[in-house]
């Protein structure tokens, strides 16, 4: 009977996967996060194209909770500025999501190879980031996991809108009696029920670090990221000194405004920044409190807003070609 149920498996992940490549025409990779790859995929008989993320399960990472999970939220979410998901395939060994295709690529390279971003196009793409993240923290969703790559651009003409991607690492908490809270994302600022430490490093919040953290984890990343948008450089960058040293210096707040690149730049998105890597989570600004925000509004016309964010160019470029030679001395080492 074993070897049966064996055998049974084998031809269940078998039938799903003829089923999803009768249904879909799988394409080139277009990437690979925390959880799974993502390819290129087409419906044979509509033509439309998608993106399929492929999830091998596994005792780690992929387990059935965090699969469960994901598919959860992915079921729940219909956003402008989060990806959909639009099928789903499932096995006891792998999962098919069919997800919604963002075609312009994610904003860390977006931001490498764009040389005339400004501060301006970053004000518009942050506020779409916090109406995002206020929506799932409105959904009881805490991400965990944002970053510069896992923030997709959709779009043509230079006009790009942010899609929020990869929930592989993301949790759902308890919202008690109400439920669903369309305006007030901020109310959440106190939850601590949260415990592992998933997701970047570079981006943990102190609170990840202290395991008791909840939806404003998200809002620090975000300063983060706004950080690294405005400079190239990440607020709390790893300098190889270990985990213990970027640990603390992310705990005291260790992140500083007096650089002269921050002199080429508006005084209220330094403003911001400070006010979303506030060390304690509860005076922190919320999504939907930093949506109020007059930079982010866009009511701020500052000097510098309409020119090109160059040395944050420079930098990611800089990145960005370190990134490509150390994947290209890896490949070469794995064709030995």
């Amino acid at each position: 009977m074993a070897e049966v149920a064996r055998r049974h498996l084998d031809i269940h992940d078998k039938i799903t996967d003829s089923m999803v490549k009768e249904t879909y025409e799988l394409g080139k990779e277009l990437g690979h996060g925390a959880s799974g790859e993502v390819l290129l995929c087409k419906h044979r008989q509509t033509q439309q194209q998608f993106a399929c993320k492929v999830v091998r399960k596994n005792a780690k990472m992929n387990d059935a909770q965090s699969m469960s999970t994901e598919i959860e939220i992915m079921k729940r979410i219909r956003h402008r500025h989060v990806v959909s998901m639009y099928e789903l395939y499932e096995t006891p060994k792998c999962l098919w999501i069919i997800l919604e295709l963002v075609d312009a690529g994610d904003l860390f390279h977006h931001l490498a190879n764009n040389a005339d971003y400004t501060e301006q196009m970053a004000g518009t793409h942050m506020k779409q980031m916090l109406a995002g993240v206020h929506y799932l923290h409105s959904l009881g969703v805490v991400h965990r996991d944002l970053k510069l790559e896992n923030v997709l651009l959709s779009g043509v003409g230079g006009k790009y809108e942010v899609k929020i991607a990869d929930f592989g690492l993301s949790a759902l908490i308890r919202l008690g009696e109400n439920g669903y809270d369309p305006e007030e994302s901020a109310k959440r600022k106190r939850f601590k029920g949260l415990q592992e430490m998933w997701g970047t490093k570079e981006y943990f919040a102190p609170e990840v670090i202290d395991q008791a953290y909840g939806p404003q984890a998200d809002v620090w990343a975000l300063g983060c990221i706004l950080h690294e948008m405005m400079t190239g450089q990440q607020a709390y960058p790893n300098h190889g000194d270990g985990d213990e040293v970027l640990y603390s210096r992310i705990k005291h707040g260790e992140c500083r405004f007096d650089s002269p690149i921050w002199m080429k730049m508006s005084p209220e998105v330094r403003d911001l920044i400070a006010h979303m890597l506030k060390v304690d989570p509860t005076r922190r600004l919320s999504a939907s409190e930093a949506l109020l925000n007059t930079w982010v509004l866009g009511t701020c016309h500052g000097v510098h807003t309409k020119v090109p964010l160059t040395d944050a160019h420079e930098n990611l470029s800089r990145k960005l070609r370190e990134r490509e030679k150390r994947e290209k001395e890896k490949a070469a080492r794995g064709n030995r």
